[in-house]
């Protein structure tokens, strides 16, 4: 069971009101949580998010994912956000694999178009090196 820890709905039209839930990721929005985690009031001023911190450690250390829109508002809202245990190291390896090149610039893969037109060109400085070829065989060749 993948879990996500995540925004649920709730509240009448216009005045919307969230809870911090945890929940299979294949449910839908307000769909049953295996657990109630916080609150987010948007409408409130400071005290808008409230969320059990030692809970949300405690699912995401069981393989939990959180949401980017919940990683904003806890970091909006100065909330510490705990790190995924496998997940975070398979993540910073991937980002230290991914260094950009020493001039900054990242590797971008060629395009079709590009390729169309290195093709041309090689093919273009082979006929000009065929045609080259075919006088300087002729002089080499013996007269009869």
């Amino acid at each position: 069971m993948a879990v996500r820890i995540r925004l649920s709905r709730f509240g009448r039209l216009h005045r919307p009101f969230f809870r911090v839930v945890a929940c299979d990721k294949r449910v839908h929005r307000e769909g049953i949580a295996n657990e109630i985690l916080g609150t987010y009031d948007p409408l409130l001023g400071e005290k808008a998010l409230t969320v059990d911190t030692e809970a949300l450690k405690a699912w995401v250390a069981r393989g939990a994912h959180i949401s980017s829109a919940l990683i904003s508002l806890l970091k909006h809202f100065k909330y510490e956000v705990p790190t995924i245990g496998a997940g975070a190291k398979k993540a910073a390896a991937k980002a230290a694999a991914a260094k950009p090149t020493k001039d900054g610039k990242k590797f971008v893969p060629a395009t079709r178009r590009s390729k169309r037109a290195h093709a041309a060109k090689l093919k273009a400085a082979a006929k000009a090196a065929a045609a080259a070829a075919v006088p300087a065989a002729a002089e080499a060749a013996p007269q009869a």
